[in-house]
């Protein structure tokens, strides 16, 4: 008969199920990025060494593994902007967070087909959003203040911006098209020319505002889902 105290065989069981799901959570970002959402849960557990069982007792659903996954990643795009806000040139920390972001979307496919309409259909992935939206206005209105920025560009206009970098990924996926895997930095490149405020003309429309953007990316994820359900 075992005399070891019931709480010290339940510490290691429960390290070994953190473990777990930690390298659940690596594994499963890693093939996300690579295959995109549709990866089979079956291949992470594969690469996990781990069982299904074992998967599926940390993440019921598969939807439930993948915004785990993206919360990891709002994890460290926070960090990006943190690092962004504590450089003292404002334009290095914009051109540090633009950058960093599309890099993600051209090397991440579940990050690049998440981050619009069902990301943010999400409330818990809203707030975050918000949450950043704010400090990278903050960001934006320094560099403005810096005479770094056109004056005219506004946060709401970055997803936008990103959006139409993400476009090159997806428009010329490298392995179907032979293309650079850092053409991304070709029309990032353009885009970052154009915030600056040499030889800005004035823009034809105003930026939507930040009820609008979530407003029509909320109203997107009901159609996907519609179409999913029909």
């Amino acid at each position: 008969m075992s005399t070891e105290a019931p709480d010290t065989v339940e510490r290691p069981r429960r390290a070994d199920a953190l473990r777990n799901r930690e390298r659940l959570l690596e594994v499963a970002q890693d093939v996300f990025a690579e295959l995109g959402p549709d990866a089979s849960v079956a291949e992470i557990a594969r690469r996990a060494g781990v069982g299904a069982g074992t998967l599926f007792r940390h993440f019921p659903t598969k939807d439930d593994l993948i915004a785990a996954v993206l919360e990891r990643t709002f994890d460290e795009m926070t960090s990006t902007v943190y690092e962004a806000l504590a450089m003292e040139d404002a334009w290095e920390g914009i051109v540090h967070v633009i950058t960093g972001t599309a890099e993600r979307q051209a090397c991440d496919r579940t990050f690049l087909q998440s981050v619009g309409p069902d990301l943010f259909s999400q409330p818990r992935f809203r707030e975050r959003n918000e949450r950043i939206m704010g400090q990278l206005g903050e960001l934006l209105e320094r560099g403005q203040r810096a005479g770094q920025v056109r004056d005219d560009l506004s946060p709401e206009d970055l997803p936008f911006i990103l959006a139409a970098v993400g476009g090159a990924t997806e428009q010329c996926p490298v392995a179907m098209t032979g293309c650079s895997p850092d053409l991304w930095r070709r029309y990032l490149g353009v885009l970052l020319d154009g915030m600056r405020p040499a030889a800005a003309h004035p823009l034809p429309t105003g930026p939507p505002t930040l009820d609008q953007l979530m407003a029509g990316k909320a109203a997107k994820a009901a159609a996907r889902a519609g179409r999913r359900s029909g």
